[in-house]
């Protein structure tokens, strides 16, 4: 038993030295483009072609790109101002062993599957500071902001012919999982603490999953939801009618409703009948120009309403004003939900508001339009 024992030490011992001596060189750099370093412990590689890359190691790109090659065919390429850090990495070509931890910290990162991936799924780790990532053979982009929040979506995997498959990734927190199998299906998180949003998928360019996304006033997936709900709200939208558009003065409705029906000699000779009918037609267009008036005052009222300073009692909402600015917050008693927004008062903006069960749509600064902003605070 002794024996057996010490044997199973000896294999152990062994296997481990072949991972330790596999993880000397994770990769090189395969391809870069502008400023991009290596950070190693206290040191600084500054980044260039053929560049070794080992374990522990952090990929920083500023005005540049960054192609990493690991030995096992696995590629992740970081676009500008990203950071990466290569957390563990251990591959035994000849007996296809293996393992990859990396993390997505800042940026657009977009990450292709290699050996290990498909032939042990299991001992690969991809993470943001708000998202897990579990790989099954695929390609997928991770956009991470400078909160943490990611936004995660699923390529197409395509080999040297142009032949395209898609695979499928586990998107996972701690207060849920979601799966996307289809291309370009993406989800958000914002913190570990959340689930992760209902899967999308998104009208875009692979080549604009960039970093650039963050700098957006909103990401292509809250695009997407925000017109999911702009279809669903169309037919209660007031404010989207346009109360200008009316003809009906230019025809004379009364007149076409009475032709052929009076036909008798008051035609020709009762002058009493055709003044009583010249003011019917003149209390018609009073009472039509009124409707209208009373419309277009409503319709104004709503468009241009400028809300008061402080806090509104009715719905929560606090509004301030800072040298020539707006300062509009609102916090979910009944949550943790809460937002503040800094807005310049040269503009006019028009702001949904979304906090768990409170909903309030069309709050209207400004006498302009042109900015929407759309906020949207859940608690799974």
């Amino acid at each position: 038993m002794a024996r057996l024992i010490l044997f199973s030490l000896i294999n152990l011992f062994w296997l481990s030295s072949i991972l330790v001596a596999a993880t000397d060189s994770a990769g090189q750099i395969g391809k870069i483009r502008g400023s991009g370093v290596l950070e190693r412990g206290n040191d600084v590689v500054v980044g260039d072609k053929g560049i070794g890359v080992q374990s522990l190691d952090t990929a920083v790109t500023a005005q540049g790109t960054m192609q990493i090659d690991f030995i096992d065919d696995t590629r992740v390429d970081l676009t500008e101002h990203s950071r990466l850090l290569i957390d563990e990495f251990v591959y035994d070509p000849a007996n296809g062993i293996g393992k990859l931890s990396i993390k997505a910290s800042l940026g657009g990162i977009r990450y292709a599957s290699g050996q290990i991936a498909k032939n042990f799924r299991q001992n690969v780790n991809i993470r943001t500071p708000s998202a897990t990532i579990n790989v099954r053979g695929t390609d997928f982009a991770m956009v991470v902001d400078e909160l943490g929040g990611s936004m995660i979506t699923l390529l197409p995997s395509c080999n040297d012919q142009g032949v395209c498959y898609t695979g499928e990734i586990e998107v996972e927190t701690d207060a849920g999982m979601v799966i996307m199998n289809q291309s370009f299906q993406s989800t958000m998180t914002s913190t570990s603490n959340h689930p992760p949003s209902k899967p999308l998928i998104l009208d875009i360019e692979e080549h604009n999953l960039t970093q650039l996304l963050i700098l957006r006033k909103r990401t292509p997936y809250e695009d997407e939801e925000a017109e999911i709900m702009r279809k669903a709200r169309a037919q209660y939208d007031f404010l989207g009618i346009d109360m200008l558009e009316f003809d009906g003065l230019d025809a004379d409705a009364l007149q076409d409703s009475i032709d052929g029906i009076w036909s008798t000699q008051l035609d020709e000779t009762d002058y009493i009948f055709a003044d009583v009918l010249y003011d019917m037609l003149d209390a018609l267009n009073a009472a039509l120009m009124a409707r209208l008036s009373n419309e277009l005052d409503i319709q104004n009222s709503l468009f241009f309403k400028q809300y008061q300073t402080g806090i509104d009692l009715t719905t929560g909402i606090q509004l301030e004003e800072w040298e020539g600015s707006w300062e509009i917050s609102r916090e979910d008693n009944g949550s943790d939900n809460y937002f503040r927004l800094r807005l310049d008062q040269n503009y006019g903006y028009t702001i949904d508001m979304e906090q768990q069960d409170f909903e309030y749509y069309d709050y209207r600064l400004g006498t302009t339009t042109g900015n929407s902003i759309t906020i949207i605070q859940r608690e799974w």
